[in-house]
């Protein structure tokens, strides 16, 4: 700046204070106690500002690292005003976290398989197969309360449980066939289907040829395990069921059919049946003695075939009316040569896989000749009977006659000449 512009600047501002000097009032030591006192106020709030925001910051640095989404966030929903408020309830229904649309239908509840004893007789049942070899109903077929006919499948007992495990009551049945021939038994699970008509669930158990013979009874546990008492032999004429052997054996359900799954799963050799086989050879008479009778000599084998000993057997000789035990092994029978009367032989005892071989004299006053039998039979003790179920076995047919003198042995072969013995 040069000279004569701060001259004139000067004088400017010499005016300047000349004008306003008497009316400025210097501010005194209040105002400059006030002065300061506003700056320590704001250093005060400045500085509590600046910790309040040190601190927030992390907090807020934390939470924003920490947050996730929802796995499952709840869809909006309309709040419901306090019991305080007036406003009347929505009509609309809130939505649910699962309230997600649904193509499957309700599950359908399982039919009522209890099925009682007038509803079976009504009713046809689609039974299952019997034993193999049977000419037992299957199929379509009406069951009978009493049996009649040989045909006829006859209800002999009827018990109630849930056995698949569907929260339902289902009915087993015992049933029978030829039961004037003691034949076949099964036991069969039945059930409803979704019409209301009465099917089979399964066969639970069935008889056999062999072992088991028969089946007794039958039980449905809590559990709806199916349990089947039954038999190694079926009762007869001339078996009690006394003789049988008895078990129970257990069966389940597995989705498509029943298994058995406790019990025994076969019998033991029966201490009262006894399988024994005969053979014998044939007679030829001799020449006739002083008084007319001619004698003869018969050879017999009895073997035990069972597992069991046999304690006592009976041998019997079917002959024509005029032969009679004459010498030989008769000394052998408990009770020696029978004098007259059946030619029988009582001996024992016989133990399993066993076999005996007797040679008995026979003597004949007749002259006669034809065919015999031989029979044999298991007798044991009064305390300990023995039955024979397989009668194939004990008989064994043999001739008996004279040689032959003068024939021709085409005419003799025949079987179709008579043949005399010789005097």
């Amino acid at each position: 700046m040069t000279e004569p512009d701060d001259i004139l600047v000067g004088g400017e501002f010499a005016k300047f204070r000349a004008a306003y000097a008497p009316v400025v009032n210097p501010a005194g030591t209040g105002a400059v106690r006030r002065t300061v006192r506003r700056r320590r106020q704001r250093t005060v709030v400045v500085t509590a500002a600046a910790v309040i925001l040190a601190v927030a910051i992390p907090v807020g640095a934390n939470a924003a690292l920490d947050w996730r989404p929802d796995p499952s966030p709840a869809p909006a929903q309309t709040i419901a005003p306090s019991p305080s408020e007036s406003t009347p309830p929505s009509k609309t229904p809130t939505p649910t976290a699962s309230a997600s649309p649904s193509t499957v239908s309700p599950t359908r509840a399982a039919p009522d398989g209890r099925i009682s004893r007038s509803e079976l007789l009504a009713a046809q049942v689609d039974l299952p197969a019997w034993v193999p070899g049977s000419t037992c109903t299957t199929g379509p077929t009406r069951i009978v309360a009493d049996y009649l006919d040989e045909d006829d499948v006859l209800l002999d007992g009827l018990v109630h449980g849930d056995v698949d495990g569907d929260g339902a009551v289902e009915t087993v049945a015992l049933l029978r066939c030829q039961l004037f021939e003691q034949g076949p038994s099964q036991v069969v699970a039945l059930d409803r289907d979704a019409h209301g008509r009465i099917v089979v669930l399964g066969q639970v158990a069935r008889s056999a040829k062999t072992v088991p013979g028969w089946l007794l009874d039958m039980q449905v546990t809590d559990r709806g395990t199916v349990r089947v008492e039954m038999a190694d032999r079926a009762p007869a004429t001339d078996w009690s069921l006394d003789w049988s052997q008895r078990q129970w054996r257990d069966y389940r359900w597995s989705g498509t059919h029943f298994t058995q799954v406790d019990g025994p799963t076969s019998f033991g050799p029966n201490p009262h049946r006894a399988d024994l086989t005969v053979s014998a050879g044939n007679v030829t008479w001799s020449a006739p003695d002083a008084d007319g009778a001619r004698t003869g000599t018969i050879a017999v084998t009895v073997r035990n075939l069972s597992a069991v000993p046999a304690g006592l057997v009976k041998l019997h000789l079917r002959m024509e009316v005029g032969t009679v035990a004459d010498g030989g092994d008769w000394s052998a029978c408990r009770d020696g040569a029978p004098p007259k009367g059946p030619i029988v032989c009582r001996f024992g005892p016989l133990g399993p896989g066993a076999e005996r071989t007797f040679r008995f004299g026979l003597r004949n006053t007749n002259n006669g000749s034809g065919t015999g039998i031989a029979e044999v039979t298991p007798i044991g003790s009064d305390a300990d009977p023995l039955m024979d179920p397989n009668h194939d076995n004990d008989e064994d047919r043999y001739t008996y006659g004279c040689t032959a003198v003068g024939l021709d042995p085409e005419e003799t072969a025949t079987g179709s000449t008579t043949i005399a013995c010789n005097r």
